[in-house]
């Protein structure tokens, strides 16, 4: 059986060259080919048609789902996993109906790397891993969160109400209900606090200190997430 064919897309040559290293040293896997920018990745794409393809989402020339477009085009046969620092539930979401197979945080382990190349090749439905060295978090994405579900849990995370959460998106609270109900299903989360543990442990959304964190207000009067910021004080005249 011959080797599975790879090219590697990622503008820090040491990066490429480390990873190159780790997949030539796997009997079943082989690199054909490597690009230092989303051009590159398509035309080594196009050239070696290979069986996949890690493409870094920060590179020069790179329009992320558009670059993944122009891949799976030009090497329909082609499976691409998309690498990238951020691993917010939308941005997974956009590559994956762009036609990439999975999406791979950057600080995910040899082990975990290497088991989601496999599951790529090997497995039909998509692959992610999406948490940081040591705490490698398979997640499951046969439902990504959306955007607006996204951004109730992230308003959540900063210890907003379900009626702050509706201000600041302008929709009802019934809605907000709905859409918690939601991430709930989907990270089989039991409460808002497990829910945003896992988000947090699967690096859907920052890590907050939810006991610190209290809603901003903007101009208009609507509360906005303060995420990662420290907490209001009021001045002595209140």
């Amino acid at each position: 059986m011959r080797p599975t064919r790879i090219v590697l897309a990622d503008d820090h040559a040491l990066f490429r060259e480390t990873l190159a290293d780790l997949l030539n040293a796997q009997p079943a896997l082989t690199v054909v080919g490597q690009a230092a920018d989303g051009a590159q990745a398509v035309r080594c794409a196009a050239a070696e048609q290979p069986d996949l393809l890690l493409l870094d989402l920060q590179m020069p020339g790179s329009h992320g789902a558009g670059t993944v477009r122009e891949i799976v085009a030009a090497s329909p046969r082609t499976r691409v996993l998309c690498l990238s620092a951020h691993a917010h539930s939308y941005l997974v979401d956009e590559m994956l109906a762009a036609g990439a197979r999975g999406f791979l945080h950057k600080g995910i382990d040899r082990e975990a790397l290497l088991t989601a190349v496999s599951r790529a090749l090997t497995e039909p439905r998509h692959t992610a891993v999406l948490a940081p060295v040591g705490t490698a978090h398979h997640v499951p994405l046969e439902e990504p969160l959306s955007r607006r579900e996204h951004q109730v849990l992230v308003g959540a995370a900063s210890a907003m109400s379900n009626r702050q959460i509706a201000d600041w998106l302008d929709i009802t609270e019934g809605t907000v209900k709905r859409h918690l109900n939601s991430v709930f299903r989907k990270l089989d989360a039991v409460s808002r606090l497990d829910a945003v543990t896992k988000a947090v442990r699967a690096s859907l959304i920052p890590s907050p200190d939810v006991h610190a964190v209290v809603p901003r207000r903007s101009p208009g009067g609507r509360p906005s997430p303060a995420t990662g910021v420290r907490p209001l004080r009021r001045s002595p005249g209140g």
